[in-house]
């Protein structure tokens, strides 16, 4: 064998050995690692979870409509008929109470007042008169110088000319009060929704002049049923919503009469906000259900198979772990971010409450600290 051919020969021989060294080193380094990853703990995802606490019932938010009234409406007219002289305030005006309105022509009473003004006079001139002549006819009785027929005329006369005062004292006050009710005055703090008729126009006693809307006071009527109504008390504190707000309101009465067709109570509602009448209003009660069951929130409940609605329940697996159960349950109500179930859960039981589209059943994890979940509402 020539020396070329034996170099080449241990050449090879050199080179086979190393790389059956290194696949030696490389199967041992593979071997280290696996031991090592098979040291370390599985990773557990970390989850957040409430207790559920269950409730006997919960209220659903129901609305009625109604109708928005003012605390008075009123049609004012004068009391006397007479022709209509002046209009002091128009459609829109605010005014306060006791403040002047309107005013009938009073040229005929105050004629009427002179007259009796002078009858009263001419009287009171008579009437002295007579007190003096009784007064000298009593002394001439005295000495028996005066007749008893003279005596008994003069003091009939005195006591005709003192009715007549009377009488004619009583017409100057019906004068006065005439000329009082000649005046239309507010009645109340109010705005003027309407305005009737024009100055000059001979109105009749009672026609309107005004129509009035009492100022800031507010109602709301609406028709409740009955079953419902039965469980409000006066003084209960009603939502109203109206007019683009939302307003408490309070409960001042209940109808005490049902209406056979709708079998439904009025409910009056008082409300301090500036609401124009006539305009439709909502009141908001809450009505209670008879239903056991818990609130969760909506992230803690997820969509089952055919339908169904499920939660998942962290069972305790010990060394601060858990097991993720399926709990099937039934949604009752929705108000914000809270959800009415029952169910297959029992008091006490930790729900997972956010992030159940990365967990699945049987899926071991990591809970953190329960909070309850009680109806603050």
């Amino acid at each position: 064998m020539s020396m070329i051919n034996r170099i080449s020969i241990m050449t090879r021989l050199v080179l086979l050995s190393l790389a059956i060294v290194s696949s030696v080193l490389l199967l041992q380094g593979c071997s280290m690692e696996g031991r090592a990853d098979n040291t370390d703990e599985p990773y557990l995802h970390q989850v957040e979870t409430q207790a559920v606490l269950f409730q006997p019932g919960y209220r659903v938010a129901r609305e009625f409509a109604g109708e928005i009234r003012a605390g008075q409406n009123s049609e004012l007219g004068f009391e006397f008929p007479g022709q209509l002289q002046e209009l002091f305030v128009d459609e829109g005006d605010s005014v306060v109470t006791g403040q002047l309105l309107a005013q009938l022509d009073t040229r005929l009473l105050e004629a009427e007042r002179n007259e009796l003004s002078a009858q009263k006079a001419e009287l009171q001139a008579e009437l002295e008169t007579a007190q003096r002549n009784l007064a000298r006819v009593e002394r001439l009785q005295a000495g028996q110088l005066a007749s008893e027929r003279e005596l008994d005329d003069l003091a009939g006369r005195t006591r005709v000319l003192e009715a007549s005062m009377q009488r004619v004292d009583a017409a100057l006050e019906a004068n006065s009060i005439r000329f009082e009710k000649s005046e239309l005055r507010a009645p109340f703090d109010a705005g003027i929704a309407r305005r009737l008729l024009d100055s000059g126009v001979v109105v009749n006693a009672g026609q309107p002049v005004f129509s009035l809307v009492e100022a800031e006071i507010r109602e709301v009527r609406a028709g409740v049923p009955a079953a419902i109504a039965d469980r409000l008390d006066t003084g209960d504190t009603i939502p109203v919503r109206a007019q683009g707000m939302l307003a408490d309101g309070q409960l001042i009465a209940l109808g005490p009469v049902v209406d056979q067709a709708t079998r439904s109570s009025v409910v009056r509602v008082r409300v301090a906000a500036n609401l124009q009448p006539g305009g439709l209003a909502y009141l908001q009660i809450g009505v209670p259900m008879d239903q056991r069951g818990a609130w969760v929130p909506d992230t803690a409940v997820t969509e089952g198979v055919r339908g169904t609605w499920v939660v998942y329940a962290a069972e305790d697996a010990g060394d601060a772990r858990a097991n993720l159960q399926s709990r099937s349950v039934t949604i009752h109500y929705a108000r914000d971010n809270e959800l009415f179930v029952s169910g297959a859960l029992a008091e006490g039981d930790l729900v997972v409450t956010s992030g159940l589209h990365r967990l699945a059943p049987g899926q071991l994890v990591r809970t953190s600290t329960p909070k309850l979940i009680a109806d603050a509402r």
